[in-house]
């Protein structure tokens, strides 16, 4: 079960520092709210090493002088959660037991209004259409990651997932760039470990290298650097804009197509690359409409 809240609060208590890229700052609420829930959840959220089962957007100020965290200034950010526990925690602490003031860095805001809703992964399976082309803006800073592993000897009986030789090699590079496997695979991974419905991962990702989904355009694509903290030297680097991807003729498939279909929806909860958590890889798409023979 995917869970989406957006969180409408006002800042009664305000802080002038400043503030750097405001998603880093909502996962802190985040964890601050799960700590609230449960402790231990929190910390072993906040150590784990895999795909985190949560999803931010940077604060959206729909009322503030000079988008800061000013008292009075009105803020909004989204969570989305994709675990069934997560969600039901979440729900269960929001409507049941929310808050009386949530802290945001060093200013304090009260929840003056929540959305959720929710929706089963199975369903955007179900709905997904046979697409042949789309667009994807990317809202938020947005990169992926490259693993880079050494080859393995043929000969090795060890299976590759459990050679110390390869673990120890394992590299990654980031890639600031709309690159459709990195893309979709990212999306795939977070299904597979997520979501109740399943399809052919293993098929899905060679139809992706075969040329399965190309990019044939792009409006003012660009790369911006955010930082956590204004005052300190560390950033990150993604690329923002509108993108355009189509599935060529000679390598369509339109079980593949759908489960595309099913991805770009699933990605608008739970965002794309990584720091999914700190409101990086917001994304919005939007199918092409299909041609009409006259």
């Amino acid at each position: 079960m995917i869970s989406s809240f957006t969180l409408k609060m006002q800042v009664v208590k305000g802080s002038t520092k400043p503030i750097g890229f405001t998603g880093f700052i909502v996962r802190g609420v985040v964890y601050e709210i799960l700590k609230a829930i449960d402790k231990s959840l929190s910390e072993s959220l906040h150590n784990l090493k895999r795909l985190a089962p949560f999803s931010t957007t940077p604060l959206k100020f729909e009322y503030s002088p000079n988008n800061s965290l000013t008292e009075g200034s009105i803020i909004s950010f989204r969570v989305s959660t994709l675990s069934d526990e997560l969600s039901m925690k979440f729900t269960r602490y929001l409507l049941e037991e929310p808050p009386n003031n949530i802290s945001i860095r060093d200013a304090k805001a009260k929840l003056i209004e929540l959305m959720a809703s929710t929706i089963e992964p199975k369903k955007l399976l179900e709905d997904s259409k046979p697409i042949e082309a789309f667009s994807v803006n990317f809202i938020t800073p947005t990169f992926f990651r490259r693993s880079i592993t050494a080859k393995c000897c043929p000969a090795c009986p060890t299976p590759r997932t459990s050679c110390p030789l390869l673990r120890a090699q394992r590299r990654y590079r980031y890639v600031a760039l709309p690159d459709p496997y990195l893309m979709f695979r990212s999306i795939a991974r977070l299904w597979r470990k997520f979501a109740d419905k399943h399809f052919n991962y293993k098929r899905y990702s060679e139809w992706l290298l075969e040329g399965g989904i190309t990019v044939s355009g792009y409006t003012k694509l660009r790369t911006v650097r955010v930082y956590e903290h204004v005052t300190t030297p560390k950033w990150s680097v993604g690329f923002k804009g509108k993108v355009y991807f189509n599935l060529p003729k000679d390598t369509y498939n339109a079980k593949m197509a759908r489960v595309t279909h099913a991805l770009l929806k699933f990605g608008e909860y739970s965002n794309v690359g990584g720091n999914r958590t700190a409101g990086f890889g917001v994304m919005k798409h939007k199918v092409k409409p299909e041609e009409k023979d006259h």
